[in-house]
């Protein structure tokens, strides 16, 4: 499994990126209950894409751990994904970032964030580098250290995470969702 993940897990993820959008108010209002005004935000920053996503993680949590999951789990799973949101990519220049770092190799992609702010390929290398970027904006949310880490170590693999290996094994489940 590369960085991103499977090419199954990649391919069904963008074919339900297009799908349409059907947010469960109820889901998004027991979230918000756990959130802090600054994951709030961080939250509504996201793509409708990465918001359903968030949200499908967090109800594939509780599927795992019970209506009772730990709430550090429930907005780890939620907002693991919030460094996307500095990439200002869609779904296709998505699809080209993950392919460029599949070609060209994450350490080459990396580089490109050296280039002109705005350019596609700094674009590429923020959005390849949104763990690193949404940990950082998770710290200065407050969030706890649990969601700081997994948005840091969702795309590592659970030998080189600093995470707990059942956290990361749970979380890892419910960002397959």
């Amino acid at each position: 499994m590369g960085h991103f993940g499977s090419v199954n897990h990649l391919v069904e993820r963008f074919v339900y990126s297009l799908m349409k959008f059907d947010k469960s108010d109820e889901g998004q209002a027991t979230l918000f209950a756990l959130l802090n005004e600054k994951e709030k935000q961080l939250f509504n920053q996201q793509s409708k894409v990465d918001q359903k996503h968030s949200l499908r993680s967090v109800m594939r949590l509780v599927e795992i751990e019970g209506p009772d999951a730990h709430p550090d789990l429930v907005v780890a799973a939620a907002l693991h994904d919030v460094g996307k949101t500095q990439s200002h990519l869609g779904v296709l220049g998505r699809v080209v970032a993950t392919c460029a770092s599949a070609i060209c190799g994450l350490g080459r992609v990396h580089n490109w964030s050296h280039k002109t702010i705005g350019t596609m390929l700094h674009r590429i290398s923020v959005y390849v580098t949104h763990p690193e970027i949404g940990a950082r904006m998770l710290e200065q949310a407050g969030s706890s250290k649990l969601t700081v880490t997994w948005a840091r170590d969702h795309h590592k693999t659970l030998e080189e995470s600093t995470l707990e290996k059942t956290l990361f094994a749970t979380l890892a489940k419910a960002d397959r969702a």
